[in-house]
């Protein structure tokens, strides 16, 4: 029997999962993400890259990016005195993690497709689509994150579909959850939300005289292992590199935006006197991104000059709600409005003089990296063309929110166990900086999973082996 008669059946249209799909299915991606990577050879040295390399090199460190990824980003630029060869081979580490996630998340479903044409979509989606082939180059912890996420994922619905976990398949899946959680420090909190959501599932069932579900039980336990375990984790890193605590600044997000509109829109005199002892660059405000509001704050931990700053916000939203509403909306629209056209140019940054950090663009396949740069780099907020309409998060956020809504809705509550996470990791998006992709990557990675739980009614078990 060939390979082909073992994937197709005799109607040529009912697609069956074999042993051969999953090394053809990674070399597939990774193939194609490969080249995207010779284009932009060593990768994507952009965005947070310059403040962790900085921190490597002083090492003096602070927490405020996830120490286990700066440590990985500067063991990997160490290794070599051409830098770039080092950016590379930390390019390709990442690329193989973020291939096998998809790969796996690809083997899972195609146990339970069952049409070719749903896996070929599939494969192509993680394989081809622009998104994913620059986001697995790109040197931001948010990337590994979102695969290690998508594994998380899929090893929750593994155990809800009731498959037999040996003692090292569970140990496997508390250290990804593990890693999961040092990657983002955002993370914790999320996962920490989601063990209160179990527990009170437990609760109700418990005050119902319901039986207990005992494969919630092992999901939380694992969540509440993987919790002690990175912030054991944590805590060793934070002693073993003397780091500092990250600035209070990146909580105040929201408030700093709420001033800043409120400045150029409808302040009084005394009001924007007050606004700029606490936000000297008021003027520049940008309603999508907070980051040059909440730079200058005069503060860097929990102090009286910040409750003061929130006490100060607080009475001048009063004065202005419907400014104030905006101002938070702006921030998170993103997430939400999927007639929202995203700002191509500050996603990608593919041009040359973007590179950060020693990194050099040095093109294999100046092709690909002109089509590239075409597609994304643009230069106005607003310009829709068929790809860039595509990075709208909120698409793919709705599809988690539609799947963890699913559940519920089918009074099959299980099903929305795996979504809770990535609602809760939302909720503490809201409080960020704004609405950027590479924040939500992890939404479009997992969107696959949630698309189907949605289009397909589940059955007890697993509806294809």
């Amino acid at each position: 029997m060939t390979i082909t008669n073992s994937i197709i059946n005799k109607n040529h249209s009912e697609f069956r999962y074999s042993k051969y799909i999953t090394p053809i299915t990674f070399g597939v991606i990774f193939l194609c993400h490969f080249l995207v990577f010779l284009a932009f050879y060593p990768g994507l040295c952009i965005y947070d890259l310059d403040t962790q390399i900085a921190q490597w090199n002083s090492k003096i460190f602070c927490a405020n990016h996830p120490l286990l990824h700066t440590l990985f980003i500067g063991f990997c630029y160490d290794m070599f005195e051409n830098r770039n060869n080092g950016y590379a081979i930390a390019t390709l580490i990442q690329l193989i993690i973020v291939d096998g996630s998809m790969c796996y998340g690809s083997w899972y479903l195609g146990k339970r497709i069952s049409k070719k044409w749903m896996y070929i979509i599939l494969t192509g989606f993680y394989a081809i689509f622009p998104v994913n082939s620059l986001l697995a180059i790109s040197h931001t912890k948010d990337i590994l994150f979102a695969a290690l996420g998508l594994i998380f994922i899929v090893d929750c619905k593994r155990i809800l579909d009731g498959e037999d976990l040996k003692i090292v398949g569970i140990i496997r899946i508390v250290i990804n959850t593990t890693l999961l959680l040092l990657m983002r420090n955002n993370a914790i909190y999320a996962m920490a939300l989601t063990v209160v959501f179990m527990l009170i599932v437990i609760i109700v069932q418990k005050i119902s005289k319901k039986i207990i579900d005992k494969v919630v039980i092992k999901i939380m336990l694992i969540c509440i292992l993987a919790i002690f375990f990175a912030f054991l984790g944590n805590k060793l890193l934070m002693k073993a590199t003397n780091a500092t605590t990250g600035s209070i600044k990146e909580m105040m997000s929201i408030p700093a935006q709420i001033m800043g509109r409120i400045y150029n829109t409808s302040a009084t005199d005394e009001e924007k006197e007050l606004i700029l002892e606490y936000i000297p660059a008021a003027e520049e405000y940008r309603y999508y991104l907070s980051d040059i509001m909440k730079r200058d704050l005069p503060f860097e931990i929990w102090e009286s000059k910040c409750k003061h700053f929130l006490l100060d916000t607080a009475i001048i939203a009063i004065k202005h709600p419907w400014e104030s509403i905006k101002a938070v909306w702006f921030s998170v629209q993103g997430y939400f409005d999927i007639l929202h056209c995203p700002y191509s140019s500050d996603f990608f940054f593919l041009a040359k003089n973007k590179y950060m950090a020693d990194a050099v663009l040095d093109t294999k396949i100046p092709g690909i990296l002109n089509i590239y740069t075409k597609l994304f780099n643009k230069t106005d907020i607003y310009g829709y063309n068929p790809v860039i309409i595509f990075l709208n998060i909120a698409i793919y956020v709705w599809a988690i929110i539609i799947a963890f809504a699913m559940g519920f809705i089918r009074r099959r509550w299980r099903e929305s166990l795996p979504y809770i996470f990535l609602i809760a990791l939302l909720l503490t998006l809201l409080a960020g900086p704004g609405a950027i992709i590479r924040y939500a990557y992890i939404y479009i990675i997992s969107a696959p999973i949630a698309i189907y739980d949605i289009i397909n009614r589940p059955v007890d078990g697993l509806s294809r082996r």
